[in-house]
Formats: C-alpha cells, structure tokens, sequence
C-alpha cells in the first residue's frame, strides 16, 4: 500500500471512501470518471476498518481488502490510504477527515465522495454538520437507484430538510453553496450498471464467477484465497 506524508499542493484534494468488500468494476468507474471530471491534485482511495452501518456482515480482513484494492486501482494516480486501518474502534468520517487534513496543505479543498444513495443518508451519520465545515461533498449519481438521477429539486429538499436550510443550488458553479459550510456537488458519471458489493458476494457464493464484475486480478485473488463462499 502507498502512503504519503508529503504536503498536497494548493487545489483539490477528493476522498474516495468504502468497504470494499469486495472492490468492483463500479468503484474503479468511478475514481477514473472523478480523475476525468474533476481533475483533483490527489485522491485517497480510504478503505474503511469497522464500518459503523455494516457490523455484523461478512467483511474479510482488511489485508483482503487492501490487496484487492491495490489489483483494481493498479496504474491509476490515487493514494490508498491507511488512516482508518491505524485508528482503533469504529471508522467515522469525521475522524479521518481530521486525520488527512494533517497531511495535506491548510488551503487545499477536500471532498468526500459518496454514492446518492448513501448522500440521502447524511443526515445520520456522526457529526455531519462539522464535516461540512471541512470538506465539500462530491454526490455520484446512482442509475437506476431511488434517487440516481440526481434531481436538483429533490437534492435541494433534502438540504433544506435534514442538513441545513441556508443551502441554495449555484446554477454558474453547478454545485449547493452555503455561507459558511462547504459546497455539494452533484456529479453524473458516464452510465455504469447498479452494481453493489453484495451482488458480487451473492453471485460468487452462489458459485459463479463475476467475471463481468471484477477486475480479473481481484477475481483471480478471490478465488485463490476462497473468499466469501
């Protein structure tokens, strides 16, 4: 795994959080459509310890999870990051956004990364207010999902809703600005199918091979190590 102390230069720095249980196709999409789109000055790909939503599901050991990361994301300009794997007890955002802002420059941007779904979620997770006081969001849509599409009517009402009311839609920027909170920004990638972790698990404990799912060196690492069967 690749880490990095050195300071970021001045731009935007993205964070590009998960399980990744197992990594798929969708994921590595994603980053390449975020390197294209945004253009950031680094990306930390940040594999998640003990996902406070996901206890009590078969997530592998982290070393799986981190060497099937450095097999999908091999030749990509990213950074995998082990910032949530160090920390002990639960993995919260809030708490390693914290930890990397120490390791990048004090004027450079940070956004997080999350799937529509998972946005329409924010609300509940741990301190959400004080992780918009330091980093942007980056919102992915999601096809063929509730709320894939992203509508900027819907994303607005659920600001407005649940997060925070002095949130209005930027038509220039093309983003959710606020006086003193960091901006949204809604992102459609190049259509990708609604892939998630768990139809590769469920398709290979049923016993086949997601050959159209997976990187072939992750699938290749699966199978020699017999994972989630």
């Amino acid at each position: 795994m690749e880490e990095t102390k050195e300071q970021s230069r001045t731009g935007q720095v993205v964070i590009f959080g998960g399980t990744f249980n197992p990594v798929h196709l969708a994921h590595a999409h994603v980053v390449k459509e975020i390197l294209r789109l945004i253009v950031p000055d680094r990306l930390y790909v940040v594999p998640a310890a003990v996902p406070p939503h996901k206890q009590g599901r078969n997530i592998v050991s982290a070393e799986h999870r981190v060497a099937m990361l450095e097999r999908a994301m091999g030749g990509l300009p990213v950074v995998l990051s082990d910032v949530e794997l160090k920390r002990e007890g639960k993995s919260f955002t809030v708490d390693t956004l914290r930890a990397l802002r120490k390791e990048v420059a004090g004027d450079a941007e940070l956004y997080l990364t999350m799937g529509v779904d998972a946005f329409f979620d924010f609300h509940t997770w741990r301190d959400e207010k004080l992780i918009l006081s330091m980093a942007g969001i980056i919102v992915v849509n999601r096809p063929g999902t509730p709320h894939g599409d992203l509508p900027v009517e819907e994303l607005q009402g659920y600001l407005t809703d649940h997060i925070d009311s002095g949130y209005s839609w930027d038509p220039e920027r093309k983003r959710f600005v606020h006086p003193s909170l960091c901006g949204i920004v809604p992102l459609s990638v190049t259509p990708v199918s609604p892939l998630s972790s768990t139809d590769v698990r469920t398709c290979i404990e049923q016993g086949d091979r997601p050959t159209d799912l997976l990187h072939p060196e992750v699938l290749r690492y699966i199978e020699d190590k017999g994972l989630y069967r």
